[in-house]
Formats: C-alpha cells, structure tokens, sequence
C-alpha cells in the first residue's frame, strides 16, 4: 500500500514515527479515562460501604422494635439521631427522606427537616430528589451525580451520592461526596503519562533518524553508481561492497551487473568483426543472386505488359457498348415512371369519385330513412288530429247537452219567481234563491255560447290541419320514391366506379411492375458499365504498374549491387 504513494523509505519511517506517536497519544488518552473512571468507581465503592453502615444502624434499631424491647416511633428517633451523629472524611454526613421525597433528617440543613423536597433541583436543572427516589424504587439502590454548592460557596461543584432504601419503614438513606477533587487526580496522572510519552517519543524519533540515515545514504549512493553504469560509465566504483546487510547485498548485485556490462561490451565487439567479414561475403553473393533475377523478372514484365494492352482495349469496347444500353434503359425508365404517374393520377382520382359516390349514397339512403319516418309521423299526427276532431265534436255535444239544461234551469227559475209572487210574503226569500238561479242559468248560457264558438273554431282548424297533414304526407311519401329512386342509381353508379378503379389499380400494377423490370434492366446495364470501366481501370493500372515494376526492379537491383 505504501508504494502506490510514491514514498521515499526516509518518508516512510517518519511516517511510521508519526503514527506510533498518534497511537501513544491515543493510548495516553484512553489510560487517563481508565485512570478518572477508577477514581470514580473508588468513590462509589467507598460511598456503598458507608450507606451499607447506616442501613446496619437502621436495622438494628428496626430489630429491636421487633423484638419488643421498644416501640416503633422510639426506635425510629433513635435511628435517626444516630444516624445524624455520624460523620466521616472530617465533615462528610448522611441524610434521610421518606418515599415521597420528605426530609426526614439532615444533620446540617435543618430548616429541611419535614418539608417536600420534590420539586428540589440543582443549577443545571436536575431533579435530584425525585430520581433518588425512582433509583430506590427501581433497583433497591443506586448513585445519583448533581451539581451543588460547597458549604461557603455560590459556585456548584460535581457530587456524588449513593442511597439505599430501608423498605420497612419507607425510607431513603443517603449520603454523598463531591468529586470535583477526581479530576485534578486524573489530571495530574494524565500529566505524568504525556511527560513519559514525549520522552518515548523522543527517543524514539532519535533511534529513527540514526536508522533512517543508515538505510537512506547507502541506497543514495548505490543508485548515483547504478546511474552511471547506466550511462556507460563502467569504470565506476561501487560503494558498499563487503557490508553484511541488505545493503551490501545490493551492491553485490549491482557489482555482478558492472562485470556483466563489461563482458557484454568485450561480446559486442568481437560480434561486430565477424558481421564484418559476413557482410563482405553477403555482398558478393547478392550481386550474382541480382543478376539472374534482373533477367527473369525482366521476361515476365514484358509479358504483362503486352497483356495489359490487350486487356485495356477490350475494356474499352466494353465500357462504350455499357453507356449506350444504360442510357436506352434510362429513357425507357423516364417514359414508364411518366406512365405510372398518370396512372396513379387516374387510379387516384377514382378512389376518389368512389368515395364521394358512396358519400351521395349514403347521403341519399338517409334522406330516404328520414323521409320515411316522417310520413309514419305524419300519419300518427293525422291520427291524433282525427281524434281530436272527434272530441271536440263530443265536447260539442256536450255544450249543447248544457245549454239546453241551462234553458230548463232559466224556465224552472222563471216558474219560481211566479210562484213566490203568488205567495206574497211567505215567498219573498224563495224568490230571492229563484232569482239569483236564473242568474246563473243565464250565465251558464252565455258561457256555454262562447265554448261553443270556441269549439267550432277548433273544429274548422282541425278539419284544415287533417287536409294539410294528408298533402304532407303525400308530399313526403313521392319524396321518399324518389330518394329510393335516386338510392338505386347511385348503387349502380357507385359499383361502376368500383369496378373502374379495380381496372385501373390493376394497370397500376402493371406499369409498376414494367417500371421495376426497367430498373433492373437499368441497374444491370449500369453494373455492365462499372465493370467495364473497373476493367479499364485494372487494365490502364497493370500496364502502369508493370512499367513501374520494371523501373523498381532495376532500382533495387542497383540498390543490391551498391549495398
């Protein structure tokens, strides 16, 4: 890995002392944690074995009780006035709180004494109390870390307390200590490992350089003469011969290198001398190998020569007869593409006219279902006015019945008042009812004149509409005969025009398939040409080539003779 960075091996070994010293440091660091975690777990076994001595004296005063040689309250007094007494590191004491965080017993805070000390937190925040309580709950015992002030002073400093519950009578017993002193301990042993670290370090980085110039000097110099023996410079002298390390291992190497070079140069030499005298006798030998060949190939140059010749005036031929049978394909092609155009244009324009023939068709097909359907609505409407001149009749009839019991009614009414007249007196009120009925029956009768003119006039527009609606119908039938009329024609025009454009498809195909015939004809003849003109080519090349043959061969020949 470290040679893919290109390191020298000096660089390498300061490395290596650069990574031991980050590795001491980081050793030194994890000592000082190790050294701050012991003093604390210290303190915390020290402040165990205390809390276990008041949980004695609790209990001991809790088995007196038992055993009856005094009460419960007195046994409690007890326990906590000795409990308060005790002291321990000059000053260090113990506290008591029931299960709902109540002091129960401090011994230098007494204004605490009987109050909630629930809602009781540190600086920082800390609900010191309540988590004694739920750490007594939870495990039977445990340590609590919190800031509090140092007795005379406003500055909060770390504590420690441990607590443990008596579960018979509900307490909480703890006591604590502050630990701020752990950190100046684990300081100044931190202090100690840097010192010693820095001397390791020290001499270590001194052995390193001492070594790492041993290392780096030689193989500086066995490169500077391994450089010049490069060079050719086989007179130098290699430094490090007769060391019994790796170094001079390499100048060994290096030496066996040196003698190598200089019998390779001795070889070199005496090799150049013989490839001389080879040379001389290789020279001689192609002059003669250099005249037979000039005269053999000088026969076979003439020879393709004479043949190119021929070969490039019948290429000509060739190439001419090729032009003129693609230029009769090309004009033949021009007249069929001209005929398949039109054809095409023909072909078009009856699809086109078929389409539109079919459009008339159905066009025409429709307005004669239209047609239809109105002369059934005409006749259903012609229907419906019938019964509506029969009803209206009815109503006549009706009207008439009315008005002739209306007349009656007016006659009755008449009678009635004469009669009450003839009365006198007794009939002055049946007089009153005849007359306000003959009110209404006169009423009635000039009502039922105005419904009757009213019906007579609906029965005269309902005779009109009867005659209308039959010459509609009329109307609407010729006119439906005679889109059917129309319809037929349009069929058998429309299956003309079909068949034309099937014709006329069919003679596009036709030429098409003319048109295709030509082109191969055309591409055919434009093969012939290229071949031809190809041939021509090949043929004006061989007799250059030959001619460049002959003068190349003679070069090289003068060539061999002069090496």
């Amino acid at each position: 890995m470290l040679s893919k960075l290109h390191m020298t091996i000096g660089r390498r070994i300061y490395l290596l002392i650069g990574l031991g010293f980050l590795g001491l440091l980081g050793t030194t660091f994890m000592a000082s944690q190790e050294i701050g975690w012991g003093l604390k777990q210290q303190k915390q076994i020290e402040l165990r074995n205390l809390t276990d001595l008041a949980i004695a004296i609790v209990k001991d005063e809790h088995d007196a009780a038992q055993r009856g040689e005094l009460k419960a309250d007195e046994a409690q007094k007890r326990a906590l006035s000795r409990i308060s007494k005790l002291r321990y590191g000059g000053k260090e004491y113990f506290f008591i709180t029931d299960m709902q965080s109540r002091m129960l017993m401090h011994p230098i805070a007494t204004q605490l004494i009987g109050q909630d000390q629930t809602n009781t937190r540190d600086p920082n925040g800390k609900p010191l109390f309540t988590e004694m309580v739920d750490i007594v709950r939870r495990n039977g015992s445990g340590y609590v870390d919190y800031a509090w002030p140092k007795p005379g002073a406003d500055k909060p400093y770390p504590k420690l307390t441990h607590v443990a519950g008596f579960t018979p009578w509900g307490w909480l017993i703890g006591t604590g200590v502050y630990i701020d002193d752990l950190e100046a301990q684990t300081w100044s042993a931190t202090q100690r490992l840097l010192i010693a670290a820095a001397i390791v370090l020290l001499i270590i980085a001194v052995v390193s350089v001492v070594v790492a110039n041993g290392i780096t000097r030689p193989i500086h110099a066995i490169t500077s003469a391994m450089k010049a023996l490069a060079a050719g410079r086989l007179n130098t002298e290699i430094p490090g011969i007769g060391r019994r390390d790796e170094i001079g291992d390499m100048a060994g190497a290096v030496e066996v290198f040196k003698h190598n070079a200089i019998e390779r140069q001795r070889l070199e030499a005496e090799q150049s001398e013989v490839e001389a005298r080879a040379a001389a006798q290789r020279k001689a030998d192609t002059n003669r190998l250099a005249g037979d060949f000039e005269r053999a190939i000088g026969e076979i140059v003439e020879t393709v020569s004479s043949a190119s010749h021929e070969l490039e005036a019948s290429a000509t031929t060739l190439t001419t007869t090729a032009e003129r049978s693609q230029h009769l394909a090309t004009m033949v092609t021009a007249a069929s593409e001209e005929a398949s155009t039109n054809v095409q244009s023909v072909a078009s324009a009856t699809e086109e006219m078929s389409s539109s023939v079919n459009e008339i068709s159905r066009q025409v097909q429709e307005s004669a279902r239209i047609a239809h359907e109105a002369v059934e609505q005409a006749r259903a409407t012609n229907g419906r006015v019938e019964e509506l001149a029969k009803a209206a009749a009815r109503i006549g009839d009706v009207v008439e019945l009315i008005s002739t019991i209306a007349g009656q009614t007016n006659l009755l009414a008449l009678n009635a008042t004469i009669e009450a007249a003839r009365a006198g007196e007794a009939g002055r009120g049946f007089a009153v009812v005849a007359s306000e009925v003959k009110a209404l029956a006169e009423q009635t009768a000039k009502a039922t004149g105005e419904i009757t003119l009213q019906i007579n006039g609906i029965q005269s527009a309902t005779d009109q509409s009867v005659t209308a609606i039959k010459e509609i119908g009329g109307t609407i039938g010729r006119m439906s005969e005679i889109s059917s009329t129309i319809a037929s024609a349009v069929e058998e025009q429309g299956a003309a025009t079909q068949e034309i454009s099937r014709n006329v498809q069919q003679a596009a195909i036709g030429t098409q398939q003319v048109s295709v015939n030509i082109i191969d004809v055309q591409r055919g003849a434009t093969e012939t040409g290229s071949a031809s003109s190809q041939v021509l080519s090949a043929a004006k090349s061989l007799s250059q080539e030959s001619s460049r043959l002959k003068l190349e061969v003679s070069k090289f020949l003068d060539t061999v003779r002069a090496a």
